[in-house]
């Protein structure tokens, strides 16, 4: 039986052990469900610690293609913008939290989160660290949509798939990658082939397996 302990949160251990102490009182151990939607059903708000999930940042409009712009895994925890966010802002609708890979999380009232950061610098200054570094998670992936082509974004995708799965092992469907990449599932069925011929990776009935990570970043970089 797997052991699940919010210690494998990456954002976690960052915090020293009073704070965890704090932390871990306040949080509930969750399952999150690939493909679920993440935050139009909490009441209120809640921030999710990642240790085993993965969530992705997705671009939803009605009559147009959705397209990934970021994704979290166990050094992250989604809903962080909760905590800062202004009451009387309305976010924007167009962008989703939906789970990639489903997993174990731990859950927190944004509310319960925010108090704790105003009480705990340390804990301001990890929040305040990660959004910052999630602009440029974004950044960095909105880049490659724009720079590369479907194999070499499929490559980069699935990259990072592993790195915040921690494994290389995957269930991605080919249907679920072209949701991810705002393409058409004959796109991902015709850029995966060439990566299995090249022997990067296996895959069948949406059980995917990277056989060389290496090989794989490098088919993700601009050329």
């Amino acid at each position: 039986m797997l052991l699940v302990n919010l210690t494998h949160n990456g954002l976690f251990k960052q915090l020293p052990s009073e704070v965890q102490t704090l932390l871990l009182a306040a949080c509930e151990l969750v399952t999150l469900k690939a493909g679920e939607l993440l935050g139009h059903q909490d009441i209120p708000p809640k921030v999710y610690f990642l240790s085993g999930a993965t969530v992705a940042l997705v671009v939803e409009e009605p009559g147009h293609k959705s397209l990934a712009v970021g994704l979290l895994g166990a050094d992250d925890a989604a809903g962080l913008g909760h905590v800062a966010h202004d009451p009387q802002a309305t976010p924007p609708a167009s962008l989703k939290l939906r789970v990639q890979t489903g997993g174990p999380a731990w859950a927190i009232s944004a509310i319960t989160l925010r108090d704790l950061a105003l009480q705990h610098p340390a804990l301001l200054i990890v929040i305040a660290r990660h959004l910052w570094q999630l602009v440029t998670h974004v950044a960095t992936v909105a880049a490659c949509t724009q720079t590369l082509d479907i194999r070499a974004r499929l490559a980069a995708w699935l990259v990072l798939s592993a790195q915040k799965a921690c494994t290389t092992d995957l269930h991605l469907t080919h249907e679920h990658l072209a949701h991810m990449l705002g393409v058409r599932r004959v796109s991902i069925t015709l850029a995966a082939g060439e990566l299995r011929e090249q022997g990067l990776l296996n895959y069948h009935r949406g059980q995917l397996h990277i056989l060389d990570v290496p090989a794989l970043m490098r088919a993700g970089e601009r050329t």
